[in-house]
């Protein structure tokens, strides 16, 4: 049951946080505000009805984070280094949808054990609305799940694939544009310090000329490039040495002519273009405007995994390494970029997620000349992938976990199913599986409120899931990368 009003919230303080003032607190008993008050807190600033209670509790967790030494940051020094760093990491980028309190607690957890600093959480702006989850709620689920397991360290919050809806561009370009840059400011308020300009929906592949396919693309990166610095300065956040940290994309994940992967001449056309943007916008200003340090680019994947007709994931891999390698070395070398991004890959076998940091094959693992020549192996070795994104797989681990109740399985996929019927010839349980993600919001509370022996069975695979299969293979555990 919800709290009624603050007054409420104010009494569970007692012994252990005292408010000092809107912006500080004392922790009086460390114990019990990580065994029982933290737990409360974030519940009632995802649920209670009460405007007042919930942007109550959200400060608060805000406060107990500062006192704790949690701070909300931006990895842009990092990437402007990592430009020139041939260490073998990729930094992962883990969304975090469902369960986001006791999801981000495992990834914590996991990352406390393996002694990983170097991690970003995000959410797409898709999953903002299927997962019925605003940024400043997102950021209180993080920050709460990392005062409870006692991660000490800066956090990176990112907003993933801010994208522009090319159908509704067309109609009123303005309007659209309005629309991230809302958004954007949101996102920012909160403290997502890492966004992605997804404009790759507005690249038009009915053009020959490379130039004329990612005009528009570059075009619209450069503005909000540009909107995103001046509010930067109007929050002040340059005078806190906080540069918001932006990626550009080249390529719809998933999509293109036919599937072609982004080639360099792409990424070309789009540094070039971006960049004399940039530099006139720069002048129309009177100051330089920091441009994106990483590129996401198509290699093969899509969201959501590869699949057959029934929905079940086609492990075998798809995607193309040397697309990585090629376009990683000319984004580092011409541009001085970070390197590439890859989408889609918590589906992969995740064996092979050593390859993007540059690793060789492990012993067992084999991949073909035509996703990864031994001269391309060699250049991806000296050029990893700057990050690679991370969200479905740890979606299918909570739904699918044996721990998971029958009978809230079955509400889910009878949900599903009725508001996301199949298409034509499409079978019903691939319909699912695709479109299960959109039952986030609608059962949100349901998957909150689990039985807390539920909650951490679930949490405890997905702790050995980003321990074996991310922080291990990508190269993070332990190499502090952003310390």
């Amino acid at each position: 049951m919800n709290f009624s009003n603050k007054e409420d919230i104010k009494k569970l303080l007692i012994g252990i946080v005292e408010v000092v003032s809107e912006k500080e607190i004392t922790i009086i008993d460390e114990a019990k505000l990580r065994d029982e008050l933290i737990d409360r807190i974030v519940f009632e600033a995802t649920f209670n009805p009460d405007k007042e209670v919930v942007d109550l509790c959200r400060q608060l967790i805000k406060n107990i984070s500062a006192k704790k030494g949690i701070s909300l940051n931006s990895v842009y020094a990092y990437y402007k280094k990592k430009a020139k760093d041939n260490r073998k990491v990729t930094i992962p980028a883990i969304n975090v949808r469902g369960m986001a309190y006791n999801t981000a607690r495992a990834i914590f957890e996991a990352a406390k054990k393996d002694n990983v600093t170097s991690l970003i959480l995000e959410i797409a702006k898709s999953e903002i609305d299927y997962t019925s989850q605003r940024p400043a709620e997102f950021t209180a689920s993080i920050l709460a799940a990392a005062i409870k397991e006692d991660y000490q360290h800066p956090i990176f919050l990112q907003g993933d694939h801010f994208q522009i809806n090319a159908n509704k561009y067309k109609e009123n370009p303005e309007k659209e544009r309005e629309k991230i840059k809302e958004l954007i400011h949101e996102a920012i308020k909160a403290g997502l310090y890492q966004i992605d300009l997804d404009m790759s929906t507005l690249v038009d592949w009915t053009q020959k000329d490379y130039d004329n396919q990612q005009n528009t693309n570059y075009r619209e990166t450069a503005l909000l490039t540009a909107h995103v610095r001046e509010l930067e300065r109007e929050a002040g956040l340059d005078k806190l040495n906080i540069t918001i940290n932006l990626g550009g994309e080249i390529g719809e994940i998933g999509k293109g002519i036919q599937g072609r992967n982004s080639t360099v001449e792409d990424l070309r056309a789009f540094m070039k273009g971006y960049l004399e943007e940039l530099d006139r916008l720069s002048k129309e200003k009177g100051y330089q405007l920091g441009g994106i340090t990483k590129i996401a680019v198509q290699s093969g994947t899509q969201h959501g995994g590869i699949r057959d007709e029934k929905g079940n994931l086609i492990k075998g891999v798809k995607v193309s390494f040397n697309t990585l390698a090629e376009l990683g070395k000319v984004a580092r070398e011409e541009y001085s970029l970070a390197g590439v991004v890859q989408h889609g890959a918590s589906t992969l076998d995740p064996r092979c997620f050593v390859l993007f940091a540059g690793h060789p094959s492990p012993k067992g693992f084999e991949i073909s000349e035509e996703l990864l020549t031994e001269e391309n192996a060699k250049i991806l070795s000296e050029n990893p992938a700057a990050e690679v994104h991370l969200a479905t797989a740890y979606q299918d681990t909570i739904l699918d976990h044996p721990s998971f109740p029958k009978d809230l399985a079955e509400k889910i996929k009878k949900w599903v199913i009725e508001n996301f019927p199949p298409k034509e010839g499409e079978d019903i349980e691939k319909a699912y599986i695709n479109n299960r993600k959109n039952a986030w919001g609608n059962f949100k509370f349901d998957l909150w409120s689990l039985p807390s022996e539920i909650q951490d069975a679930i949490r405890k695979t997905l702790v050995q899931q980003f321990s074996e299969d991310v922080f291990e293979n990508l190269g993070v555990k332990g190499s502090n990368f952003f310390e």
